[in-house]
């Protein structure tokens, strides 16, 4: 940007939204992250349950006995 301070002190600014800074891209993007992988570990888990309740609701099915 320059060698001028105001051409500085853009370049400081526009660096600090990327990297550092208190909004900045890379605190958004990490967090971004650890949601949506908080997400996947919640969605691996349901699927791992309905299976466990699927396979539950069979064996409870094939023992049921049918009146005659």
């Amino acid at each position: 940007m320059g060698t001028l301070k105001s051409g500085q002190d853009l370049a400081a600014k526009f660096s600090k939204k990327a990297v550092g800074g208190e909004d900045s891209l890379e605190k958004s993007l990490n967090s971004h992250i650890q949601v949506v992988t908080e997400m996947r570990d919640f969605f691996q888990q349901c699927v791992d349950r309905y299976g466990e309740v699927d396979d539950s609701n069979a064996s409870a099915l094939t023992s049921a006995e049918t009146p005659r």
